[in-house]
């Protein structure tokens, strides 16, 4: 069983360009338009309560606004023969001891997907350089040990604000090869579950 959480509010899902000041100064603005404090939360979706409410139940989290199925890969991704043979997986069913992070984050932990997302890589690879902006992105409040509920988030600078995006940790393979971004160690999974929180 799952919890399933419906889109409350439809948004722009597309992110704006910024420039690094503007990053720079919402980063340090406290308590105002821009700042960490003042986080706008993507499709109104909370992450510390739908976690809590997935421990209570003993469920794992299924995002419905941004589901485990081709509508969320896009028809132009792949031949639509393709797109059927995807399947969906959580790292806790292939990988005995997952890990968001593993000896900390670095340009050479992502490898490219079956879908030939470089543009992908070179984004990551470059926020791995900027620990102060890595750790706004990448939350330390999450993980696959206490507190595991399939669900994760993320932070993107958009319009001037940071949007927190919340996602489930299926991810999806084509015969048995990731689709996307993914870990060059197999155990650790900020680069696969960061993509599709971009994705959303």
């Amino acid at each position: 069983m799952a919890v399933h959480v419906s889109p409350s509010q439809e948004r722009d899902t597309m992110l704006a360009p910024s420039s690094a000041l503007m990053l720079e100064q919402g980063w340090q603005t406290r308590g105002a338009r821009g700042s960490l404090q003042n986080l706008k939360k993507f499709n109104n979706q909370d992450f510390n309560q739908l976690r809590a409410l997935c421990l209570s139940q003993g469920l794992l989290f299924e995002d419905a606004t941004f589901p485990a199925h081709v509508s969320s890969i896009g028809p132009n991704l792949l031949p639509a023969d393709k797109l059927w043979q995807i399947q969906w997986k959580r790292p806790t069913e292939f990988q005995r001891n997952p890990y968001l992070i593993t000896d900390g984050v670095s340009r050479f932990d992502i490898k490219q997907g079956e879908i030939g997302d470089c543009w992908m890589l070179a984004a990551l690879g470059s926020l791995t350089l900027q620990k102060q902006f890595l750790e706004n992105v990448l939350p330390k409040d999450q993980g696959f040990q206490d507190g595991y509920a399939g669900i994760f988030h993320f932070r993107f600078w958009q319009y001037g604000d940071w949007v927190d995006v919340v996602i489930d940790d299926r991810l999806p393979f084509l015969n048995g090869r990731y689709l996307s971004v993914h870990p060059r160690t197999s155990n650790e999974f900020w680069p696969s579950l960061l993509e599709k929180a971009y994705a959303k």
